[in-house]
């Protein structure tokens, strides 16, 4: 699953942002001598009238577009002005910068479809969060429903994370409007500190006392032959208490089983409006990171109070060019603090890590598959947009300092620029790749 959805996640995010080029291109008379989908042996081919060969080629990392890039006055089809070099330097500059425009409108497509589409998504109820954490002294309390955040309206648990992703990782205040369970309204500030460390398995959200209230669990299945079918749990019970407890939280009815290492279980189930005390032998487990748990083999779930979440056309579009803007600003901020040593470069992905989340994401259905398509390609617009030679931002700064110039650069100086540039790259891939490794055999 992991390799199909990586496939599919590259090579549409790819072939569109070499579209682009192919489009500023042929724009300006470029000749492009080949669109190729996928690298290496071509299996297809066909030829178009303007001469360029569109092609499927045998490996499917992507794709690229070949542009004729120096004149060729001895060959007979050649007409003058159909290279790159005869460009003037801000035409140069278009055609490259259609690559990351290209992948940035693609993010943009893909959530106006998917908020037009819209689904039903949790509400914005949050849990009691934990004593002494920003959003207790903020005065946020359980049962609290956020109704906007820094004056951008939230319909759902999910909008508000989306909402708060940013300032949570770079350390921002925000501003929060929500109503308690008993109808009032107030007004909170939430003044969060800047995360420095690696965000892999971090969840700043809880770490700031903010999560989303569940209701009382309920079970959902029960594993045949285990401990909870053996005591009498049944699907469809509901959870009042454990050991005389009263449960409240899924998440803490689930930590307070792991717990159970050294003892037995007595669950309190409401079953026909009746309750039924059940007792309950775990079973002990290690975990692939060594950690010992108690299972009672069952699954449980929650009934949250849910919300349908669906934008008309316009409202849609502008959604989707918000958070087209807020991802990649959040990510080019996130690269300077990398460079300048306030980030953790673990943070780095490869495409190893794609490969990873691309699986994951796609077991939660196609339209969160496709809002994950719409992620990477909002980050190849960022990466390409870096000011390195050898990706587009590079030879976008190349070539407006020889529009100020008025004359291109010595072949010595940009073959050292490249060189240097490439470097770099390198560095960032070696990065990228060793955190990929790491996080495997984590």
């Amino acid at each position: 699953m992991s390799i199909l959805t990586f496939l599919i996640t590259i090579c549409i995010v790819v072939v569109f942002h070499e579209y682009g080029h192919y489009v500023a291109a042929r724009y300006y008379n470029v000749h492009v001598e080949r669109f190729s989908v996928g690298f290496g042996k071509v299996l297809y081919r066909r030829v178009d009238k303007k001469g360029t060969e569109w092609a499927i080629s045998m490996l499917p990392l992507g794709g690229y577009v070949k542009p004729l890039a120096e004149p060729r006055p001895n060959h007979p089809d050649y007409q003058v002005g159909e290279s790159v070099q005869e460009k003037t330097a801000w035409q140069k500059v278009v055609i490259y910068a259609a690559g990351p425009t290209f992948s940035f409108l693609l993010g943009i497509i893909i959530y106006t479809f998917t908020f037009m589409i819209g689904e039903q998504q949790p509400e914005a109820i949050v849990a009691e969060p934990a004593e002494h954490s920003i959003a207790a002294n903020a005065g946020i309390r359980a049962g609290d429903k956020i109704h906007a955040i820094n004056g951008t309206e939230i319909y759902s648990w999910s909008e508000a994370l989306e909402a708060l992703s940013g300032p949570m990782t770079l350390g921002q205040t925000v501003n929060m409007q929500i109503t308690n369970k008993w109808g009032e309204q107030k007004i909170v500030n939430l003044a969060f500190p800047p995360y420095t460390g690696n965000l892999e398995h971090t969840n700043l959200t809880k770490l700031s006392g903010l999560a989303l209230a569940t209701p009382t669990p309920i079970v959902q299945e029960v594993i045949t032959g285990g401990p909870a079918e053996k005591a009498g749990l049944q699907v469809g019970d509901t959870i009042k208490a454990m050991n005389g407890q009263t449960i409240a939280q899924l998440a803490d009815f689930i930590q307070m089983i792991q717990e159970s290492i050294d003892k037995n279980i007595t669950l309190t189930v409401s079953r026909h409006h009746q309750e039924v005390d059940l007792f309950i032998v775990p079973t002990i487990v290690t975990l692939e990171d060594g950690r010992t748990v108690a299972r009672i083999q069952a699954r449980f779930g929650a009934n949250y109070p849910m919300t349908y979440v669906q934008y008309n056309p316009i409202d849609a579009l502008i959604k989707a060019i918000d958070k087209t803007w807020d991802t990649a600003l959040l990510s080019f901020k996130m690269i300077g603090k990398m460079v300048i040593g306030e980030v953790s470069l673990k943070n780095l992905s490869g495409p190893l890590t794609i490969a990873d989340y691309s699986g994951k994401v796609a077991q939660h259905g196609w339209i969160t598959f496709i809002q994950f398509i719409a992620l990477i390609s909002i980050s190849i617009g960022v990466l390409n947009l870096l000011p390195i030679p050898g990706l587009d931002g590079g030879q976008m700064v190349i070539y407006s300092i020889e529009a100020i110039r008025g004359k291109a650069l010595s072949d010595n100086l940009l073959r050292n620029i490249m060189i240097v540039g490439y470097g770099f790259l390198f560095l960032m891939m070696f990065f990228a790749l060793s955190n990929d490794i790491n996080r495997i055999f984590q």
